[in-house]
């Protein structure tokens, strides 16, 4: 059996590295947008319901095969060995700056960590660990290392010297594990380190992809997401009647729960970033008024979803917590009596004090010194991710 000399290796990160870390997990919590009002608990619920094995993070559906191309290149190079950060780093940088020498604009490419390997670094976040989710979720990797399912990253890391194996006998032969069942294989020229490689699905990967996203929900049932690709549905909307004509009936109830939750979270943050800014101008002497100029309109828009919420079916649903289910109540409550901003600004204030605690917007004056944010929008349970993912497999089919 191959055998290798173990080593240790440690490294730093700067300043920047860890800020870039954090934002990329921050925004991995919730839907891509701040989560200061612990909303995600709403979002993961019911985005991991109708997208399993997904995330904001998927820009580019073809990465589950780059990853799982890699992972099988590193087998058959280290079968036997302790698992190697530095040769799974290696096999990533050559197909990544293979793909920047594809897209003319690196900049919302989706190439991950490119700005690292354009300044010849290593992104704080590689695509094997930002996809290996939906490896795992959509039944790509194997259960191997006596495992019952499939590893996460860790676990077949940890694993990684027991997948090969020998059969019983003088004469055995060396068995190496079989990490991803039936993957199509890697393009021509694969170990190349020169050529250009693109993020367009080819057929054979389409197929294989429907096949695992049709049991790829809880007890292998098959999800929304599966639906929704089946039937080629890539509306604007999560909420159009596409999308609840594709879903089975718990699954339109669930969307109805959704859609009203996302109203409830659009209009508490954006009160929530209207009275940032009405401090921030007492702060910094400023006359701010977009987040204050949008409240009323967005109040306005998604009052009755909001009204109509069942909050026991939503927690019934969701298991959110208690104190989760109290602030939504305090804002439908606030919306109800159509109040003024400052009357729901305790709750907002001791809601992300809660969370945050010295960091928290609302409390601490050095931190709004420097924010910015967009004019609140409605939880989007990951939908223009899924879109997307959508889109390419009906291109490729």
């Amino acid at each position: 059996m191959p055998s290798v000399e173990p080593t240790i290796g440690w490294f730093m990160l700067s300043e920047a590295d860890r800020a870039a870390a954090n934002r990329l997990l921050t925004s991995a919590a919730s839907d891509g947008t701040r989560d200061e009002l612990g909303f995600a608990p709403i979002h993961f619920a019911f985005a991991d319901r109708f997208f399993p094995g997904t995330s904001v993070q998927h820009a580019q559906l073809r990465y589950v095969f780059f990853v799982a191309w890699s992972y099988q290149e590193l087998l058959s190079r280290t079968a036997g060995e302790r698992f190697s950060v530095d040769k799974l780093f290696e096999i990533e940088r050559r197909y990544s700056r293979r793909l920047m020498q594809s897209v003319e604009v690196l900049e919302s490419s989706g190439i991950s960590g490119w700005t690292k390997y354009k300044a010849e670094q290593r992104p704080m976040v590689r695509a094997s660990t930002i996809y290996w989710t939906a490896l795992r979720s959509w039944r790509m990797a194997s259960p191997v290392g006596g495992l019952s399912e499939a590893p996460t990253e860790t676990g077949l890391r940890d694993r990684w010297q027991r997948l090969i194996t020998r059969e019983d006998g003088d004469d055995g032969k060396y068995l190496t594990a079989v990490l991803f069942e039936g993957l199509p294989g890697p393009p021509p020229g694969w170990l190349n380190r020169t050529g250009k490689i693109d993020f367009a699905l080819r057929g054979q990967e389409a197929k294989y992809l429907r096949r695992l996203w049709m049991v790829a929900g809880k007890d292998r049932t098959q999800p929304l997401l599966s639906r929704l690709a089946e039937d080629g549905v890539t509306t604007e909307s999560l909420w159009s009647t596409a999308v609840r004509r594709a879903a089975t009936k718990p699954d339109r109830d669930a969307l109805v729960l959704a859609e009203r939750a996302a109203s409830v979270a659009c209009i508490a943050r954006a009160a929530h970033s209207a009275l940032i800014e009405a401090r921030r101008n007492v702060d910094r002497g400023f006359e701010d008024h977009r987040h204050a100029d949008a409240l009323p309109l967005l109040v306005e828009e998604h009052r009755k979803a909001a009204l109509d919420l069942d909050v026991a079916a939503l927690r019934s649903e969701t298991r959110i917590d208690t104190r989760l289910v109290e602030f939504i109540e305090t804002v439908t409550e606030w919306v109800r009596e159509r109040r003024p901003l400052d009357a729901i600004a305790s709750a907002l204030t001791i809601r992300e004090r809660d969370l945050k605690d010295v960091r928290a917007y609302l409390v601490n004056e050095k931190r709004r010194r420097d924010w910015q944010k967009g004019v609140a929008t409605p939880l989007d349970f990951r939908w223009p991710a899924v879109r997307n993912m959508i889109k390419c497999v009906g291109h490729a089919s």
